[in-house]
């Protein structure tokens, strides 16, 4: 099922329009495990396991648990549904919360041949700050993977966030680092050199350093427990 909310509503700090349109333009895309969201299918065989073990660590369900049976999970900023897939299909439900209309329709069209998990994923088109109005306190985890890099007002998001975590549930986030690292493989290299990442997808003045992150997170009273650090080959993927 797919729900929108009014377009105008949308907070205007935190919806680039030139995001919106480039995502929708790859929206055809997405679900080619070759094409120009290859990363985040690859990336599924890391973060998916990760949440499950992330909610083992923290007590949230069982050391013993071998599925997200029972959880409800956001995926705010959820795109196509690659992630949101992936977690139902180890047991959660999902809402997916994207301001991308034209991606959250090719999630929806996806979602329909996917006959185990159709039920499992509800795709929602507005912002946090929008759905955290109305849903305080509902989930048991947030994923937001490869997505506070191209957000400006990173406080705002992260705290609307936050409020629509239960207590004692976790925020699972991927997103690339404020080094030059960052920028010499995600920027130059991936967008200039190779080709693989669309030119003008990352503004490397809205990557954020991990201490940074932390920093936000820590000042909305979420504690830290894990920090790592993962590096794409592009290489690999050419």
């Amino acid at each position: 099922m797919l729900t929108a909310a009014v377009q105008s509503n949308f907070n205007e700090k935190n919806v680039d329009p030139k995001d919106i349109k480039r995502f929708n333009k790859q929206a055809n895309e997405w679900w080619d495990p070759k094409g120009v969201q290859h990363g985040l299918h690859a990336m599924n065989y890391m973060r998916v396991p990760w949440v499950l073990e992330g909610l083992k660590e923290t007590n949230y369900i069982s050391k013993d648990a071998t599925n997200l049976e029972g959880c409800l999970i956001l995926d705010a900023g959820c795109g196509g549904g690659i992630y949101a897939e992936g977690l139902a299909k180890l047991g959660a439900k999902v809402i997916g919360l994207d301001c991308a209309r034209e991606l959250l329709e090719v999630a929806q069209n996806h979602l329909n041949t996917q006959h185990d998990i159709k039920d499992k994923v509800t795709y929602v088109c507005e912002t946090i700050e929008e759905h955290c109005l109305k849903n305080e306190n509902k989930y048991d985890a947030i994923v937001c993977s490869e997505v506070i890099e191209h957000i400006i007002d990173k406080n705002s998001f992260l705290k609307a966030c936050i409020k629509t975590l239960k207590p004692g549930g976790s925020i699972f986030m991927t997103t690339i680092s404020h080094t030059f690292a960052a920028w010499f493989l995600y920027k130059f290299m991936g967008e200039y050199v190779l080709g693989l990442i669309e030119r003008g997808t990352h503004d490397p003045k809205l990557f954020i350093d991990h201490k940074d992150l932390a920093k936000i997170l820590e000042n909305n009273n979420v504690k830290i427990l894990s920090v790592k650090g993962t590096t794409y080959d592009f290489y690999r993927q050419r």
